[in-house]
């Protein structure tokens, strides 16, 4: 069950399958506040009167397509969460979605099912996660900072030079998740991913690093490490291994795994 009330928008030319959706948006979420539009019209207005957290916008509509609503929407700068609906599964489509900013793509018809995954998402997805970078390289930070805001994850991102003041962080404000190098002076990320596991037993670890890693998985794995991701990593990455982390389902534009190796999936 979906524990928030979002506001949704419903945007189909098709008053059916609005219907269909309403109920089962209802039947996940009982006190969620939806709102409908027949056409992209419509919807930018309800999105001008409304704060709507969750879209449902279907591809083929008349005037304006889903794909127009969604690139406009984009280009003055809304966040909105997309879910883009369509009878057919165009890769096309999917990939165009993909690069605006939708979330997922479902294809007609769906399930209640399907429906309480993307609420789940949204949930997830919109919860701010406290996340540590720890590397030796101020250069290297600054990237990682980047690669991060790309994200399509809420996080609030702090950043140390190394294990022991990681360690110390501790004491104060625990990360959800710390993104550690492998090669830093002092603790390595291994010690370092340790002592921060006997901190917090709980902390999710992801170890970076340019170099193979390969013979030190076990290592990595016994330390608590979740994941290896290796230099340079981009936004798509760094989603892929947090979905598995927090257990969501993938979307479409991430079910081909990236350059990621899974430890402790």
């Amino acid at each position: 069950m979906y524990d928030k009330s979002p506001i949704v928008l419903i945007t189909d030319d098709s008053q059916t399958l609005r219907k269909i959706l309403r109920k089962a948006l209802l039947e996940v979420c009982p006190g969620a506040t939806v709102f409908e539009a027949g056409d992209g019209k419509e919807a930018l207005r309800a999105l001008r009167e409304h704060e709507v957290d969750i879209v449902f916008l279907d591809v083929n509509m008349p005037e304006m397509s889903g794909l127009d609503v969604l690139e406009l929407l984009r280009s003055k700068g809304s966040n909105v969460f997309v879910t883009l609906m369509s009878t057919e599964a165009d890769q096309a489509v999917m990939k165009a979605g993909s690069e605006l900013g939708s979330y997922d793509f479902l294809k007609k018809p769906f399930t209640t099912e399907q429906i309480a995954t993307i609420l789940s998402s949204h949930e997830s997805l919109s919860t701010r996660k406290n996340v540590l970078i720890v590397d030796d390289s101020p250069t290297i930070r600054r990237i990682i900072y980047k690669v991060l805001s790309n994200c399509r994850f809420d996080m609030l991102v702090s950043e140390v030079e190394g294990g022991l003041e990681a360690l110390e962080l501790m004491h104060g404000t625990r990360p959800d998740i710390v993104f550690l190098d492998y090669n830093m002076p002092g603790l390595d990320g291994i010690q370092a991913a340790q002592r921060l596991r006997a901190e917090n037993p709980g902390i999710k670890m992801v170890m970076i690093s340019s170099q193979d890693l390969s013979e030190h998985i076990d290592a990595c794995r016994r330390s608590g490490i979740f994941a290896l991701l290796k230099k340079p990593f981009f936004a798509n990455e760094v989603d892929f291994v947090l979905h598995r982390l927090y257990g969501l389902n993938m979307p479409q534009s991430l079910e081909q795994t990236p350059n990621v190796t899974l430890l402790n999936d």
